[in-house]
């Protein structure tokens, strides 16, 4: 017996580009979500990314399906460059880089101090990365949002005005 077929990347990508043209809504919202998927995806929120950008798209009325895979842009393959290019970004606009022998230090301290101090040491730390990364990953989640609503707006725009309406029930 043969272990069942997985759909590739390829195939994946393309039936989630399906499944965005023929969301039923209008090319704005749908654009909305993914341009909101996008933009909370290079945040450092990692493990409620999903959960942040469909908040975001219910308050302005934007695609919450839509929003959602963008999320994945950060996985565990691509999550350390992204994050680290992202702090790089926000430091040129935030100052106070921290040097590897700052990071090293701080975990080294973080070890000596014990659990409760080394938490409090932790929070300190993150602290200190965090307002970079926002900055950098706000500024790389616009440009790229911007760039995907443009296409997506456009393209699923094209895609529904080629599709046949379906006609109506007669009654409704």
């Amino acid at each position: 017996m043969s272990a069942p077929v997985r759909p590739n990347l390829v195939e994946r990508l393309r039936g989630a580009w399906r499944r965005l043209l023929t969301l039923d809504d209008s090319p704005h919202n749908i654009a909305m979500g993914v341009f909101i998927g996008t933009f909370v995806a290079y945040q450092p929120i990692v493990g409620i990314q999903m959960i942040v950008g469909a908040l975001i798209c219910r308050l302005i009325g934007a695609n919450v399906v839509a929003s959602l895979p963008l999320a994945w842009i950060t996985n565990p393959v691509t999550i350390v460059p992204i994050y680290f290019a992202t702090y790089k970004l926000g430091v040129v606009f935030t100052g106070g880089e921290m040097t590897y022998e700052d990071i090293k230090g701080i975990f080294d301290q973080i070890a000596a101090l014990g659990f409760w101090g080394g938490l409090v040491e932790g929070y300190r730390f993150l602290a200190g990365i965090f307002w970079p990364m926002v900055v950098g990953g706000s500024l790389v989640g616009i440009a790229n949002g911007v760039a995907f609503y443009v296409v997506v707006r456009r393209v699923v725009a094209r895609f529904q005005a080629a599709r046949p309406r379906r006609a109506s029930a007669p009654g409704t």
